[in-house]
């Protein structure tokens, strides 16, 4: 077997470390199931790769060791997470810091010399010590960067708060001082609120003690932000030129250094093509809409509460909705208890959503901000077509509004009931766009990691990290 750099074959397969902030069977998310994808693909290639991701399992850094799990064909290696996790990380990026000493840093170390790897990929940095990349490239190792949201633009992970422009996102550029604003209203940051006196400014907002502590952090952030993507990162991955210019609308990136690669998505194993739908249904059998994903508003299940609660469709009984996703009940609570045809199977495992897909005539996908959305494409890999946001950026690049779906607008009233409305009251709109979403082609994760090969390729120069 031979193993392609620079167009050239070399001798032995190179190896990839690949950096996430969890991996399945612990979270079947976006970027873990993301760097899943790519540890098989280039697994099956022939090179030698390793995962490395934040683990509650891990409670020791001296437990950061490589391992394997039966039937997989790469390593992985789990750390304990960082202490300000989840929607507090990007905040607190700026002072998670490892430090030379430090025990995540030696544990960090002690793996690059176990796996030395020529080239270390950054899927995600998230609960996960902010300046691993810088350590890795002072070791002269090639640092890749995956964009997959605005965590090193923003205070939060995704840009939504009820700061947030009538889009549902904040509009660019995103800057230390609206963020302050956003992470305030969200209410989870009482810490930096202690000093807000409701005192006027000139823009109509407290510039209190609390609020400047907050800018002062983002201001770091973004100061660190920079820094790393001019220097420690050799490449940089968007996932759509949408987004792409989204984020440099606040961020100067050296064009250079960046570049666009499409997601890829294969079939979910047990995963087949179905047959047209329409044409087993019998007649009077309801319509099934379903909408997979997080129960949030930032996915925008209000929107889809309002909707469902609309007095054309609570009079109507010739649908049924099926909520896929565990979350935030308080968000349809009302929607649960008036509308009957609604259902919540509340969190679903990866190997059933096959079945639940096979059950649903028409997906929704509502989410108010999406760089890529992997639930999309699941419902088109399936024959069914999607009602979906046509503002999130990973959405309308799929979704061809009367061809294989429909697109609403969040900020235009009853755009999404009205779509709904069409799908029950159209029936050969509903069969175009049902054939549509079976004649749609997605793109394969094989096809992704072509390009991502190649990438490779214009970096890879192994370096020895010296004895361990």
């Amino acid at each position: 077997m031979s193993y392609t750099t620079h167009g050239e074959h070399t001798a032995l397969p190179p190896t990839v470390l690949y950096l996430v902030h969890a991996l399945p069977p612990e979270e079947d998310t976006g970027t873990p199931l993301l760097a899943a994808g790519y540890a098989i693909e280039m697994a099956r290639r022939g090179w030698n790769v390793t995962v490395l991701y934040a683990s509650d399992r891990v409670k020791d850094w001296e437990e950061a060791m490589p391992f394997r799990l039966a039937g997989e064909e790469f390593s992985r290696v789990a750390v304990p997470p960082s202490p300000t996790r989840g929607e507090h990380w990007p905040l607190f990026a700026p002072l998670n810091i490892a430090g030379p000493a430090s025990p995540a840093t030696l544990a960090f170390e002690r793996v690059l010399r176990q796996v030395a790897p020529d080239l270390f990929h950054v899927v995600d940095n998230v609960d996960l010590p902010l300046d691993w990349p810088d350590r890795a490239a002072a070791l002269g190792i090639p640092v890749v960067r995956t964009v997959s949201c605005t965590e090193d633009l923003c205070g939060l992970i995704p840009p939504v708060s009820p700061m947030s422009d009538p889009v549902g996102y904040c509009l660019p550029p995103l800057t230390p001082e609206r963020c302050a604003r956003c992470l305030l209203s969200t209410g989870s940051f009482g810490r930096f609120a202690e000093d807000w006196d409701g005192a006027g400014s000139e823009d109509g907002v407290p510039d209190t003690s609390g609020r400047r502590r907050l800018i002062d952090l983002l201001e770091r952030k973004r100061a660190r932000m920079t820094t790393q993507y001019a220097e420690t990162f050799s490449r940089v991955i968007f996932s759509s030129r949408a987004f792409r210019a989204y984020f440099e609308r606040s961020a100067q990136l050296d064009p250079a250094r960046v570049a666009v690669i499409p997601l890829g998505l294969d079939p979910i194993p047990g995963q087949s093509q179905p047959n047209a739908k329409l044409d087993k249904k019998e007649e009077g059998t309801p319509l099934v809409f379903g909408c997979a994903g997080t129960v949030s508003r930032a996915k925008g299940l209000d929107a889809v509460a309002a909707a469902f609660l609309h007095p054309d469709l609570l009079g109507r009984d010739d649908y049924r909705l099926v909520i896929l996703g565990g979350g935030d009940e308080s968000i349809i609570a009302e929607l649960l208890a008036r509308n009957p045809r609604v259902h919540w199977t509340g969190p679903y495992e990866p190997e059933e959503l096959p079945a639940r897909l096979a059950e649903i005539d028409v997906g929704l996908s509502t989410s108010r901000f999406e760089t890529f959305h992997r639930v999309t494409r699941e419902y088109l890999l399936s024959g069914v077509p999607v009602i979906g946001s046509s503002t999130a950026f990973g959405i309308p690049e799929v979704v061809q509004h009367g061809h294989n779906g429909l697109l609403f607008d969040h900020v235009e009233p009853g755009s999404l009931l009205r779509a709904v409305l069409a799908c029950l009251d159209e029936p050969e709109l509903l069969a175009r766009i049902t054939a549509g979403a079976l004649a749609t082609t997605i793109r394969s994760v094989s096809e992704e990691v072509d390009d991502l090969v190649a990438l490779y390729g214009e970096v890879v120069h192994p370096v020895p990290i010296g004895p361990g």
